[in-house]
């Protein structure tokens, strides 16, 4: 699908509709951060999973079509990994509590036939959440009031999917994962994770927007990403990242010397993503290793429409149906 010549590919467009067009069994691991419907809402495009306010209806709808053609094209035996939060269920919509995104993306996963095998937890700075979420719950403010509306911060997590079937290269190459670094991965809650270490850190945000954006960017940490891709695949083999971003799973997926493909809606963060891609691979032929400093990283223009040859699409009758709900326009959280 890619060669070592041209190690990467992002599809501007929806994933879900992409999928239905690629041949099966295709990728040998998919690490990934599904939208977070009601709560970041990233386009006003109706394909857009976050832009939702129905997380029971339109959103897992959505949700469970995605994962149906997601195992249609791993392969057998492989590992999807999938980063989740729990959704803090929105007062100006009259709801209280947590919704159960984490169990959702298990159950929906699990019915499409992939297996729910594992999940890690990753620590989240209980300051720094009450700062950026303005949540009563971790402030001060709320501990001082009522005690009883006080919760911790909300950690992410790491859900561990295996494709069903046999799996045929095992995962077992040299130099990627040593005994230390088992020691350590293998703790249920990762306590190490800077909440900063992503692509070019919040100047990689800004970058990131486009014109009249009202939500905010969030990639998912470089480090969280690089003990996937060295514990789960193979140099060589093909990284898939259906909900690509701005490129964090294919820009260490290029630099630990994989192959990757990935899909995104979002005109702005596709230019992002190949740019950071552009500079992953440039990483990567020369030999350097670690994250590059701001500077480094290449910032020259790319036009937004700019992909190779696509597959040749399902006649209209074989493709899947999928949900279209009401546009709007994306709102602040």
């Amino acid at each position: 699908m890619l060669t070592t010549e041209n190690p990467w590919h992002v599809h501007l467009g929806d994933c879900i509709e992409h999928m239905a067009a690629l041949p099966p069994a295709v990728f040998d691991m998919a690490a990934f951060s599904p939208p977070f419907p009601k709560l970041y809402a990233y386009t006003s495009s109706d394909r857009d999973i976050g832009n939702s306010e129905d997380l029971k209806g339109d959103a897992k709808l959505h949700l469970s079509f995605f994962y149906r053609q997601l195992v249609r094209v791993m392969k057998p035996g492989r590992v999807v990994m999938v980063h989740v939060a729990q959704i803090p269920r929105m007062k100006r919509s009259g709801g209280t509590g947590l919704f159960d995104y984490r169990g959702m993306n298990i159950r929906l996963g699990e019915r499409a036939g992939l297996v729910f095998e594992y999940d890690w937890s990753v620590r989240k700075n209980p300051q720094a959440q009450a700062i950026r979420t303005r949540s009563r719950s971790l402030q001060f403010a709320g501990l001082e009031n009522d005690r009883a509306a006080s919760r911790g911060s909300l950690p992410d997590y790491l859900l561990k999917f295996i494709v069903p079937g046999e799996n045929a290269v095992p995962i077992d190459s040299d130099g990627e994962v040593s005994r230390n670094d088992w020691i350590e991965w293998a703790e249920g809650c990762w306590g190490d994770i800077r909440e900063n270490d992503t692509l070019k850190g919040d100047k990689g945000k800004e970058e990131a927007r486009g014109e009249g954006d009202t939500q905010h960017i969030c990639p998912l940490q470089l480090s969280v990403i690089d003990r996937l891709i060295r514990l789960y695949s193979n140099p060589g083999e093909l990284v898939f990242s259906p909900f690509a971003g701005i490129g964090s799973e294919g820009y260490v997926a290029i630099k630990r010397r994989r192959r990757f493909y990935g899909c995104e809606l979002k005109p702005e963060y596709h230019a992002a993503a190949c740019r950071n891609l552009n500079t992953a691979e440039r990483v990567a032929k020369v030999g350097v290793q670690g994250t590059l400093p701001f500077d480094d990283f290449d910032d020259s223009p790319v036009p937004l429409a700019t992909v190779p040859v696509e597959p040749t699409p399902l006649p209209e009758s074989e493709e899947p149906k999928k949900p279209t709900g009401r546009k709007r326009k994306a709102v602040k959280p």
